[in-house]
């Protein structure tokens, strides 16, 4: 799938937007949790305390005030208004049971205060024991007093202690965090890729349009030696006017494929189809290319058979795709290239061969042959030109025509080329 600026664009968007919808949803689920930990710690407390200020007024034989018993100072400070005399040993026993009996496993601190005159009278610090205690029979020496008290509750790791309850939650939202973290820098990083990637297209589009000026230049310049009187009686002259013009040509084709792939990855690329006859498209194609193999005592045999070659396609990038398979059956043949070119039905479809006996390909390799750039391995030998595209191209074009591309080679003996044309015109 070809993706535009406007549909990565829009990818981003969303990106962003889900990524914030999960952070905000995070937040707020932890929020909610926090606070359901929070009633439910008061909840305990505030159980706790009040069977501690029965226990205390039975044991002291007083009443309790109906409103008013427990005042929540603060979010970790209780304050129980008992108004009865209150021995800090009895008081002590009597907060560890009810804490423990409530789940409450954390440290806390208690004061006991004169209620005519607010004074603290005895603070300490308990931890509530891993052992049930009795309050019956566990003995402190006792501080006898007649006047009225009231005792404070204090929690000083409360908020520890309600974060280490959200431990799940807070792990797994670290975890969705980080996957936040992770997307975030992946966008930024497909946005920087997708930058260079675009300066690189325009610096090779720019640069390769600058060579077309030279490269018609030098192929005017040596037609016209070519076809000099001087040059032509000449041998050893035209010979190196015909190199010229050989080399030259070679070069405009590399960047005319350039080109073509640069095209074709824009934007405004679009196939210009139109009704084609595919036998004479490649037969024009295999007498392009006879004498290049007649030169070097190779041959050519070519049938073409299909009754389907009635086919809709783009004339211009077809052409080019015919051209390029061709030139690989050439390129990777040996000193002699034998290539068959046929075509044939088969379910109503055309197919297309393209067949050599080459160098041929290795198994492990045939994977990766419409990758951008690859290039077979040939060792050390690097007789055989090219940037690597050719193919890229012919996968791309085939797909956006629908035809289905299939290569299958035997290394050290050869190669077929195959494309299943299904658009053929009845």
């Amino acid at each position: 799938m070809k993706l535009t600026t406007a549909k990565i664009s829009v990818i981003i968007i969303f990106s962003v937007i889900v990524i914030l919808g999960i952070l905000g949803m995070q937040a707020y689920y932890i929020k909610q949790s926090f606070n359901k930990e929070e009633t439910q710690f008061h909840q305990s407390v505030s159980v706790a305390l009040r069977n501690t200020a029965q226990a205390l007024a039975k044991y002291y034989n007083t009443t309790l005030t109906a409103k008013g018993l427990i005042v929540r100072e603060a979010s970790n400070i209780y304050i129980v208004n008992v108004n009865t005399p209150i021995e800090q040993s009895v008081l002590a026993v009597h907060l560890e049971t009810e804490f423990e009996k409530q789940g409450l496993q954390l440290p806390f601190e208690y004061g006991i205060y004169d209620c005519s005159t607010n004074e603290l009278v005895f603070s300490d610090c308990c931890n509530v024991p891993n052992e049930k205690k009795n309050p019956v029979t566990k003995k402190k020496k006792a501080r006898k007093t007649d006047v009225s008290n009231y005792f404070v509750v204090k929690f000083p790791e409360k908020e520890s202690y309600v974060y280490q309850k959200l431990g799940n939650v807070l792990f797994f939202s670290g975890l969705i965090l980080a996957a936040c973290i992770i997307l975030a820098a992946a966008i930024y990083i497909i946005l920087r890729q997708k930058r260079y990637s675009d300066l690189m297209r325009d610096f090779v589009n720019n640069m390769t349009h600058e060579f077309k000026t030279p490269i018609s230049s030098i192929k005017i310049s040596a037609d016209v030696l070519l076809n000099h009187p001087l040059v032509e009686e000449d041998k050893r002259l035209h010979q190196y006017a015909k190199i010229i013009k050989d080399q030259n040509q070679r070069l405009n084709d590399q960047v005319e494929k350039v080109l073509q792939i640069a095209k074709m990855e824009s934007s405004t690329f679009s196939l210009k189809m139109e009704e084609l006859d595919l036998n004479d498209m490649l037969k024009d194609v295999c007498l392009q290319n006879q004498w290049r193999i007649r030169d070097v005592g190779g041959s050519l045999e070519f049938d073409f058979a299909s009754k389907h070659a009635k086919i809709k396609a783009d004339r211009f990038h077809l052409t080019n795709v015919f051209s390029n398979l061709m030139d690989n059956a050439i390129k990777y043949s040996r000193e002699k290239p034998h290539i068959f070119v046929r075509t044939y039905d088969k379910d109503n479809s055309c197919v297309l061969e393209i067949e050599d006996q080459g160098i041929g390909i290795k198994k492990e390799e045939l994977p990766y042959l419409f990758q951008k750039f690859y290039r077979v391995s040939t060792g050390d030998v690097h007789d055989v030109k090219g940037f690597g595209i050719g193919l890229y191209y012919v996968k791309r074009i085939c797909d956006e025509h629908g035809f289905e591309l299939n290569i299958e080679s035997e290394y050290k003996k050869g190669t077929i080329v195959r494309i299943l044309v299904k658009n053929f015109q009845k």
